[in-house]
C-alpha cells in the first residue's frame, strides 16, 4: 500500500498540484475517491446511444456546509464547486494542468517566471453574462481581504504583498493582481512558483461574479438562486440534508464535452442505507464500509486506492486540561494504532507514524514520510510499556495543572461526525483510552457544519481530523499548523514551527526539505497533533458509468466527462 501511493505521487508530480481541503468524515458513504488507474478514466471519443438516461446517482455523504469558493474547506462542497465553476485551467485525466482547458485560453509567462499574464476565452456565466478579468480579479482578492476570513488565504500568498494584506499591513490596491481589461488579467508574484498554474485550478482561485455576490450579500451560494456558475454543470435542486441535484450547464463554454444531463445526489450518512440503494439501482456508485468489503472485494465492480489523505487526533490546546503536553502525549501513546488500522478500519489504511502520507519527495529525492518517521509510538509498537508511560504522563500532567482524573473525565469529549463509521472510530478509541486511563470519554457526534463551528470557536476538546492534499509536496501538510494558520484548529502555536516553516518556503533544495523534516519534529515534542492512519478507500460502481476520472489528490472526482454507456445499460437492467 505505501509502495502504491508513493507510485501514484511519483507519477503526478510533474503536475505539483493537485485541490484538496479538509476531510469530512472517515466516511464509506462519500462520493468515491480516486482509482488507481487514473489514466482508465480519460474523457470518452465516442457519443454515447441515445437510448441511455444521462443521469449519474451518486451519494454526497453529507449536506454540502459552505458554497462559496473563497471560504468553503471540505471535500463536499469542494466536489460540487469543482463541478460547478471552473477556474483559468481544468486538471485533465492525468491531474495536469493543460493551458486551455479552463476559462483561459491562453498564458504568458515572464521570462524570470514571475509576472503571469492570463487571457480569458469567449465565455458566459450561468445566467448568459460574460465572465471576465474582472470577476477573477475580485474574487482573488476577495479571498486575500481580511474581511473574508478565508480559511485557504495562504494559498493565495504566492501572489505579490497577498499576505501583507490578509495580515491588514497593507490595502489590496497593492497586491499584485490587476485586471488590464475585460479579457486580460496579470498577476504578479513574490518568488518563482512552479505550480502556480495549477494552482489557480484550486477552489479558492475560481472566480466569483461580481454582481452576484454584492447583490445576495450574506444568502450567496445558500441555495440554487443564490449562485452563478462558470463550470460543466449548475445546481438544480438543493434540499439541505436530503439531497443536492445538478444539472448540465447549456452556457458553459465546452458544452459539447459534458455528457450527463443530471447528476443526482442524495445525503446519506448512515452505512446499510447506500448499500441497499446500489444493490436495487437506486444508485451507480458507493464507497465500500469495511462490513462489506468480502461482499464485493471480488467483484468485477470493485476498485480500491490509496490516497494522500491523513487522519489525526487534533487536541485543543486552549483546552484547560489539554493545554498541557504531557496530557495530551498520554492520550497519544495510549492508542494501538495497528489494531485500529487492522480491526477497526479494515480497508487497507496504513499506520501513520508521521503528519505526511508517503509518496512526497525528500532530501536527496528519498521519501519525506520515512525521513520524518521513528518519532511516534504507542501501546500497539511498545505494548505495556508505553501504557504504563501514558498513565505516568497523564498523572504528572493533571498535578501539573491540579486537577483529578475524575474532574478529567467530567470534562473531556471526543468531538465526531453524524455517520455510522466515524461513530464506530469513535466507539474504539473511547475503548481504548478506557483501557489505558479508566476514563470514559464521551462521544460528542454532531453534523459537519456543526464540527467545523466548534473547531472555530475551541468548543472541543479532542477529535480525529483529516487533512487531503492541495499539491504534491509536503508542505501542504506542514504548512498548516503555524500559529494563526486558518486550518489550524489547535489553538497551538510555536515560533521555532513557524521559523522553520518560513525558512522552507523561501526556501529550496535539501535545506527547504530539512526545514520541514525540523517543523514536523517540532510536532512531535509538543504534540498538538498526534497521527493516526492514511486513508484507503474502496468503491463500486455500475459497468455502464464511464469517463469519472478520480485523483489520489485532491478533489475526490471530476465529472465532465463522465457519461452512461447505453450498451452497459441495457445489460445491466435487461
Amino acid at each position: 500500500m505505501k509502495r502504491l501511493l508513493a507510485l501514484l505521487l511519483v507519477v503526478l508530480m510533474t503536475v505539483t498540484f493537485f485541490a484538496g481541503c479538509t476531510q469530512t468524515e472517515p466516511a464509506a458513504t462519500e462520493a468515491p475517491a480516486a482509482t488507481e488507474e487514473p489514466a482508465a478514466t480519460e474523457p470518452a471519443t465516442e457519443e454515447p446511444t441515445p437510448e441511455a438516461e444521462q443521469i449519474l446517482r451518486l451519494n454526497w455523504g453529507s449536506n454540502p456546509p459552505d458554497l462559496d469558493p473563497q471560504t468553503t474547506t471540505d471535500t463536499v462542497s469542494f466536489q460540487v464547486l469543482n463541478a460547478t465553476l471552473e477556474g483559468m485551467v481544468r486538471l485533465n485525466a492525468q491531474g495536469e494542468a493543460v493551458v486551455g482547458s479552463g476559462l483561459a485560453e491562453a498564458v504568458q509567462i515572464s521570462e524570470d517566471g514571475t509576472l503571469y499574464t492570463f487571457t480569458l476565452r469567449d465565455a458566459k456565466w450561468s445566467d448568459g453574462s460574460p465572465i471576465t478579468a474582472y470577476d477573477f480579479e475580485y474574487a482573488w482578492l476577495r479571498a486575500i481581504d481580511p474581511a473574508t476570513a478565508s480559511q485557504y488565504s495562504y494559498q493565495m500568498y504566492h501572489i505579490k504583498n497577498a499576505q501583507a494584506a490578509n495580515n491588514g499591513e497593507i490595502g489590496l490596491e497593492e497586491v499584485g493582481i490587476k485586471a488590464l481589461d475585460d479579457k486580460t488579467l496579470e498577476v504578479q508574484l513574490e518568488r518563482v512558483t512552479p505550480f502556480f498554474l495549477s494552482l489557480t485550478s484550486f477552489i479558492t482561485y475560481l472566480p466569483a461574479q461580481k454582481a452576484a455576490v454584492e447583490q445576495m450579500g450574506d444568502t450567496y451560494a445558500s441555495s440554487p438562486e443564490t449562485m452563478v456558475y462558470s463550470g460543466p454543470y449548475v445546481v438544480s435542486e438543493w434540499i439541505p440534508e436530503q439531497k443536492l441535484n445538478l444539472a448540465k450547464n447549456e452556457n458553459y463554454w465546452d458544452k459539447d464535452a459534458v455528457m450527463l444531463e443530471e447528476i443526482q445526489g442524495d445525503m446519506i450518512v448512515d452505512l446499510n442505507t447506500p448499500i441497499n440503494l446500489y444493490e436495487t439501482g437506486g444508485l451507480d456508485t458507493i464507497g465500500v464500509p469495511t462490513e462489506y468489503l468480502d461482499k464485493y472485494r471480488d467483484s468485477a465492480e470493485f476498485t480500491n486506492m490509496a490516497e494522500a489523505v491523513a487522519w489525526y487526533l487534533q487536541f485543543n490546546c486552549s483546552d484547560e486540561f489539554f493545554s498541557n503536553l504531557k496530557i495530551r502525549k498520554a492520550f497519544s501513546i495510549a492508542i494501538n494504532r495497528q489494531a485500529f488500522v487492522d480491526n477497526v478500519l479494515a480497508n487497507g489504511s496504513i499506520v501513520a507514524w508521521a503528519l505526511t502520507p508517503p509518496g512526497f519527495p525528500g532530501i536527496d529525492g528519498g521519501d519525506f514520510n520515512e525521513q520524518c518517521e521513528g518519532v511516534v509510538y504507542d501501546a500497539g509498537s511498545k505494548g505495556q510499556e508505553a501504557i504504563d508511560e501514558a498513565n505516568k504522563l497523564l498523572d504528572e500532567g493533571l498535578a501539573e495543572v491540579g486537577k483529578t482524573r475524575e474532574e478529567l473525565g467530567a470534562h473531556i469529549s471526543y468531538l465526531t461526525g453524524e455517520s455510522d463509521v466515524a461513530k464506530k472510530l469513535g466507539q474504539a478509541l473511547q475503548q481504548m483510552w478506557k483501557d489505558a486511563f479508566d476514563i470514559q470519554v464521551p462521544i460528542e457526534a454532531v453534523s459537519f457544519a456543526i464540527r467545523l463551528d466548534k473547531y472555530n470557536a475551541g468548543e472541543f476538546t479532542i477529535s480525529l481530523a483529516g487533512w487531503g492534499a492541495d499539491y504534491a509536496d509536503a508542505m501542504t501538510f506542514m504548512d498548516m499548523f503555524v500559529t494563526g494558520g486558518g486550518n489550524n484548529d489547535t489553538f497551538w502555536g510555536s515560533p521555532e514551527y513557524d521559523m522553520n516553516i518560513e525558512a522552507a518556503i523561501n526556501g529550496t533544495g535539501n535545506d527547504r526539505i530539512q526545514n520541514m523534516i525540523n517543523a514536523q519534529q517540532v510536532l512531535w515534542d509538543e504534540w498538538p497533533i498526534s497521527p493516526i492512519y492514511f486513508r484507503a478507500r474502496n468503491f463500486v460502481e455500475k459497468p455502464y458509468v464511464k469517463g469519472i476520472v478520480r485523483f489520489p489528490v485532491g478533489v475526490d472526482n471530476e465529472y465532465k466527462w463522465t457519461y452512461i454507456d447505453s450498451e452497459e445499460y441495457a445489460k445491466a437492467n435487461s
